[in-house]
């Protein structure tokens, strides 16, 4: 059997990213659910959450437009390769972005456009920068490869999750293309801290559990912030509240005040396992949980 450009660009991707392992290695199937949010200092409300994707494969990694209308996300039929979608807030709707023979992963909105991880044809795996509706790709730093995640602190500079062994956070100055090691061993969580330019990242301790850090964005040196709720690494900022997955629950903390993580959700009663990626829309009144199909 022959396997075409994307399907083994895909493979290479999941077995770099510790998603899966194997040449014919194969995304998982989940699913993107939404609900009504509201936080409110230490209280946090989510409503009954509903399916926004209903597509048979992988549907992961969302990501809000600024102004809350919808998220782009990347999506793959089975053994196929990922391309970038977005969700319609008022009607629900799903739409194509990108259609192309590479792969695209952890598309994020920015300055009317977005950014993505694109797997190339050659398995290089690069940052590059797209027009609103997928058009006019380019790729934002040539010499800077195995991106597996990102975050943007400024138009000038990236903090990239690299992939390696171990993985490794680098504070990347976009024109000069120059890498700073920050943080090694980092699991795949960077979110800005809102209404700042630092950064929040996972790291593993000796017993292979995350705790959260920040990145003070003009420092290198990671402060500790707040051990990890459970088993889980991945969390969305809701103003300076946190919010984490592990298992079926949804934990919050407010880690610049307590070190607590309070369980707000359990997800079982909706029918939901395996939550993994959480993101919550900028005005903080809508939740998206990435759940197994």
């Amino acid at each position: 059997m022959r396997y075409s450009r994307k399907q083994i660009a895909i493979a290479l991707y999941t077995v770099l990213a510790g998603v899966a392992a194997g040449a014919r290695a194969q995304l998982p199937a989940t699913d993107i659910w939404v609900a009504d949010l509201a936080v409110d200092g230490g209280t946090v409300r989510i409503d009954t959450p509903e399916n926004a994707t209903r597509h048979p494969g992988y549907d992961n990694q969302p990501s809000f437009l600024p102004d809350g209308s919808g998220f782009l996300f990347s999506a793959a039929d089975p053994g196929t390769g990922t391309d970038v979608f977005r969700w319609d807030a008022e009607t629900g709707a799903v739409g194509r972005v990108t259609d192309t023979p590479e792969s695209e992963y952890s598309p994020t909105p920015l300055d009317g456009g977005f950014c993505a991880v694109r797997v190339e044809a050659d398995s290089t795996q690069r940052l590059w920068r797209f027009d609103a509706d997928g058009g006019s790709p380019r790729c934002v730093m040539t010499d800077v490869d195995s991106v597996g995640y990102f975050v943007w602190l400024d138009p000038r500079t990236v903090a990239v999750f690299v992939v390696g062994d171990p993985h490794t956070l680098r504070r990347v100055d976009v024109a000069a293309q120059a890498e700073t090691i920050v943080a090694r061993d980092i699991g795949r969580c960077l979110l800005r801290v809102p209404g700042t330019r630092d950064v929040t990242f996972t790291a593993r301790d000796a017993d292979g559990r995350y705790s959260f850090f920040r990145l003070p964005a003009a420092d290198s040196t990671p402060v500790p912030l707040i051990a990890g709720a459970g088993e889980g690494q991945d969390a969305a900022w809701v103003g300076d509240t946190l919010l984490a997955t592990t298992g079926t629950a949804v934990f919050a903390a407010r880690p610049f005040e307590s070190g607590v993580w309070t369980r707000v959700a359990d997800a079982a009663k909706w029918r939901l396992h395996g939550l993994t990626r959480i993101a919550a829309s900028p005005d903080g009144g809508t939740l998206a949980l990435v759940c197994e199909e």
